[in-house]
């Protein structure tokens, strides 16, 4: 069920029975740019129209589904499919619409780069005219770059996109944060972020992986939010070294104790399940 099969059939087909690709895209109630496409191979025709396509061309759906005619089946294809036809034709939808989730995130990708450089355009015209030169909108760039970069894989990996998106982030944050600081002239900006930068993508990996890893739900929840409450207590304490202030931890008592909640509900909901 390769399109490079199934699309030298339909052409080969379409040209025996003195069709052309608009006179059979008119009987199929579709363009001709789509008939096109089908004998091409850049696209495979929607499983609806499997059995009206097998009709106009005179094979069965079976010879259409594999890519090859058989010259002793009958000349018209049946009205319904058989049952031995059935793991062919749910192969083929999954084929269908993995195409079509993959040219809508091609075009996402698009879209996305597209707009992120309108953006970093917009930028540097409007810091031009403002200032005469590069300043503020150097940071949106690199901001936007950091944005592209990370969201690269989510919108064209077709497996492991988030642990490559995590990758990405994890190889940029470092670079980013100090081109930030030196655009802003402020060197406490990486010296900051080289501490609690690495700690805050250990913890992006680390909630990923017990997402991944805890079926029940309620103890993963309170072992994400334990995680949270050790990143809150290491960015707080960092802070308060390096800028010589109080450190304050509030807010990481109130995650333990929504981590402590959570972890109480895990135990109810299992004691009800061993008891039933």
């Amino acid at each position: 069920m390769e399109n490079a099969k199934i699309g030298p059939l339909i052409r080969q087909l379409r040209k025996e029975r003195d069709l052309t690709q608009k006179e059979l895209a008119a009987m199929l109630n579709v363009t001709d740019k789509a008939v096109s496409k089908w004998e091409l191979g850049a696209s495979l025709p929607d499983v609806a129209l499997l059995l009206p396509l097998a009709e106009a061309l005179g094979v069965s759906a079976t010879e259409l589904l594999g890519g090859v005619r058989d010259p002793e089946s009958p000349v018209k294809a049946p009205e319904a499919p058989p049952r031995d036809m059935a793991g062919d034709i749910l192969s083929y939808a999954q084929r269908t619409a993995a195409q079509r989730r993959e040219k809508l995130r091609l075009w996402l990708f698009a879209g996305l780069s597209g707009s992120f450089l309108l953006a970093a355009a917009v930028c540097w015209i409007c810091d031009t005219a403002l200032n005469g030169a590069l300043s503020w909108s150097l940071i949106a760039d690199i901001s936007l770059l950091l944005s592209w970069v990370v969201l690269l894989p989510l919108l064209t990996a077709r497996r492991h996109a988030l642990p490559l998106a995590l990758g990405a982030l994890s190889a940029a944050v470092l670079p980013y944060l100090y081109l930030l600081g030196r655009l802003l002239e402020e060197p406490r900006v990486f010296r900051f972020g080289v501490f609690i930068a690495p700690a805050a993508v250990l913890y992006l990996w680390a909630v990923w992986a017990v997402w991944r890893r805890f079926r029940r739900r309620f103890r993963a929840a309170g072992t994400i939010l334990l995680l949270t409450a050790g990143l809150s207590l290491f960015v707080n304490a960092v802070a308060g070294a390096l800028s010589g202030g109080r450190a304050l931890y509030g807010d990481s008592l109130f995650t333990l104790v929504l981590a402590a909640a959570c972890f109480v509900a895990d135990y109810v909901l299992r004691r009800q399940g061993t008891a039933a």
